[in-house]
């Protein structure tokens, strides 16, 4: 008996401690920020991000430019619609704030002919239009419920969804470029030649989105942007009033925070 005792007070005292282990685990995940696999903390509030995003651009394509363009070629409007790559910095400030930068590329090139035209045997009149912009954003952030919240001194929770809305300036480079074979409509003659402009203009632009938290300091970033901007063209378009550099753009990215 004395032998069954003491075994039975090895099994009691062996397994105390493990009862009392797995009892405190399921207060210990409720405690846990990152309970139930959801994001876990930031050590202290974001101070800057950076992010990487894919953009399709929707140039307005207005103005007497691109109205003769699509009205002689075969050419429309939508045909300038095209992808682009954007790369954003943001530095935050107190508040709700964030100072942003970002640059973002496009290119385009289009074939086409003359839809009212063709050449003595039949053929088309055939010429490709080339539509590049370069453009350099400086703007304002604004976060209506804030991205997130402090909890402690050093620990931050992020809202896994987090809207913004922002305004700010863009200065847009731009190459607009034609070549092949063009009419003379003078004496309705063919000719080969290469015509291009280039330029440099300074709009307002509009922004909105929202982020959406992936993994602690990762983000999920979806934005819009409507910008305004307008700029002369060179001697080999003489005769346009300029050409129409404004457009709607929207972009999905992967932002990190800091």
């Amino acid at each position: 008996m004395r032998l069954i005792f003491t075994a039975f007070l090895i099994v009691i005292c062996g397994t105390a401690p493990a009862r009392a282990e797995n009892e405190a685990s399921p207060a210990a995940a409720a405690q846990s920020p990152s309970g139930g696999g959801g994001p876990d903390f930031l050590f202290g509030r974001p101070k800057a991000w950076i992010s990487l995003s894919a953009t399709w651009l929707v140039p307005r394509a207005g103005g007497d430019l691109f109205t003769f363009v699509s009205d002689q070629l075969t050419i429309d409007r939508a045909d300038f619609h095209t992808p682009a790559f954007t790369g954003s910095v943001g530095v935050a400030l107190p508040g709700r704030l964030d100072v942003v930068g970002d640059v973002e590329i496009g290119h385009r090139g289009v074939s086409s002919e003359y839809r009212k035209y063709v050449k003595a045997d039949r053929s088309s009149i055939a010429q490709t239009t080339q539509f590049d912009q370069a453009t350099l954003g400086v703007g304002v952030r604004y976060w209506p419920i804030g991205r997130g919240e402090t909890v402690s001194r050093f620990a931050f929770l992020p809202r896994r969804f987090a809207p913004f809305v922002g305004a700010g300036a863009s200065v847009v480079h731009y190459t607009f470029e034609q070549r092949g074979e063009f009419v003379d409509f003078v004496d309705l003659s063919i000719f080969n030649h290469y015509f291009r402009s280039t330029g440099w203009s300074l709009g307002p632009h509009v922004d909105g989105g929202a982020e959406l938290q992936m993994w602690r300091m990762f983000f999920l970033d979806v934005g819009v942007r409507y910008a305004w901007a307008h700029s002369a063209l060179s001697r080999d378009f003489e005769g346009f009033d300029g050409i129409d550099l404004a457009g709607f753009k929207s972009s999905t990215g992967l932002t990190i925070v800091f």
